[in-house]
């Protein structure tokens, strides 16, 4: 790289807004990352894409950073264009400086954007979002921050540390980072520390040898960091481990090896570390619950989720991508009529967007018509504690009326279970205040859309 280009390259580094170097034929000798993901082209020299030529562009040299308003091929999102002179030497083509701005945000109550970007706020740069992150619909700025950061995670091996309340979408965000992580075409292997009782988490994960404990297989079997090798682990729930489990993924986190139950042999493993809770580590490091060693390792990137009730601008938008997957084959046939959608936005959501999944799925299969109205939503919608700012007078006269018994319990199943989740600082403490076996309890989250 010689000087001159070493020049423009410092130049458009600097710049936090999407930024380029034309010439006068509007082929670009450098751009910078912002600029790169608005348009998908590399910083290497080479014409203009054709989405920035159909922006009919004006590099003028008549007056300095002569703003241009420009509307992007997606008729909603709209750039300001600085253009500045850099040079203009004899027989040579004329070079810009090109800086697009922001010049509006995409409105939160429309719908999703098909190239699934997102515009930053502060440092008002715009990045895309890989396929990996279609899953993961919303228009809220601390939710579309947290995917830009998660995809940005993704491109190192650095363990990721996902924190949020059940349902809002942990699990999904993981597999998206894995998928557009270098170890995509590896094992993703998911771990829910929460599921497999403390006496046998170990052994689950590492593996064990022949005749390590009684009932287990005569040849021995490998554990879930050996399926891992070279791929992603995603350790669900890891608050919900032991302190022993805990340091024993300690010690693989900062060797790369570990020893099989019963085992003697070190073995060495390559994985990738994402790990995800609901719960407050910090608050149990202090509980002498959880080690803190083990946090610092865990949380070199913490991403927070949002839980839906931060964010009830993006449920109109969710419910239309949940009703195009209810019916992928030709265009949607369903729509929610105002009023059903008014009572989606006074429920709290304790099962965040995985229980707005489930309603939808519900109401689907429950509408007569292909206008959805509140007499086919789910009763527990309408229960005393379901609103959230809202009497419950406000929805009851349009809530339905059924005297089924067995779907009346389920509905007070769910709403329960969605109450504990709420309030009770994680699942084994919820297990206990609902009285019920794990094994059922899991079952229950399954039939109910809640896990």
């Amino acid at each position: 790289m010689n000087e001159i280009t070493t020049y423009l390259q410092a130049i458009i580094s600097q710049i936090s807004d999407a930024a380029a170097i034309l010439t006068e034929h509007y082929h670009i000798l450098r751009a910078n990352q912002p600029f790169e993901g608005l348009f998908g082209v590399s910083h290497q020299p080479g014409p203009s894409p054709a989405a920035l030529a159909a922006l009919n562009l004006k590099l003028r040299t008549d007056r300095p950073a002569s703003p241009q308003t420009l509307t992007l091929a997606d008729g909603k999102t709209t750039l300001v264009a600085f253009v500045y002179l850099l040079d203009k030497i004899p027989g040579k083509p004329k070079r810009y400086l090109l800086i697009l701005k922001p010049a509006n945000l995409p409105a939160e109550a429309g719908r999703p954007r098909r190239e699934n970007s997102v515009i930053r706020q502060g440092s008002s740069r715009t990045e895309t979002l890989g396929p990996a992150f279609d899953e993961l619909v919303g228009a809220d700025v601390a939710f579309r921050k947290a995917l830009v950061a998660a995809q940005r995670a993704a491109k190192s091996d650095i363990s990721v540390l996902i924190i949020g309340e059940s349902g809002t979408g942990k699990e999904i965000l993981a597999r998206a980072i894995h998928q557009t992580s270098e170890r995509k075409n590896k094992s993703l292997v998911d771990v829910n520390c929460a599921a497999i009782p403390d006496s046998l988490i170990e052994s689950e994960l590492f593996g064990y040898e022949k005749g390590a404990f009684t009932g287990a297989r005569t040849e021995g079997q490998k554990g879930y960091f050996d399926e891992a090798h070279e791929g992603t682990i995603l350790l669900d729930e890891i608050g919900d481990s032991s302190l022993s489990v805990q340091s024993k993924l300690l010690r693989v986190l900062e060797t790369g090896v570990f020893k099989r139950v019963g085992g003697t042999k070190n073995i060495k493993v390559n994985v990738r570390i994402i790990s995800a809770t609901n719960q407050d580590l910090a608050g149990l490091i202090e509980q002498k619950k959880f080690r803190e060693d083990l946090f610092f390792r865990l949380n070199t990137f913490t991403i927070y989720l949002p839980p839906l009730r931060e964010r009830p601008g993006d449920i109109g938008l969710l419910v239309d991508h949940f009703l195009r997957q209810s019916n992928p084959t030709q265009k949607p046939k369903w729509r929610f009529s105002p009023s059903a959608l008014k009572v989606l936005h006074t429920y709290h959501w304790p099962g965040n967007v995985r229980e707005l999944k489930g309603v939808v799925s519900y109401a689907v299969n429950m509408t007569q018509s292909s206008m959805i109205d509140p007499g086919s939503l789910p009763n527990f919608l309408f229960s005393p504690n379901a609103q959230s700012g809202e009497s419950q007078t406000a929805a009851s006269p349009e809530a339905p009326s059924s005297y089924n018994l067995i779907q009346a319990v389920q509905d007070l199943e769910r709403n329960m279970i969605g109450e504990v989740l709420s309030i009770a600082p994680n699942k084994s403490k919820a297990i206990k205040m609902l009285g019920i076996s794990r094994r059922t309890f899991y079952l229950k989250m399954k039939e109910y859309g809640l896990e």
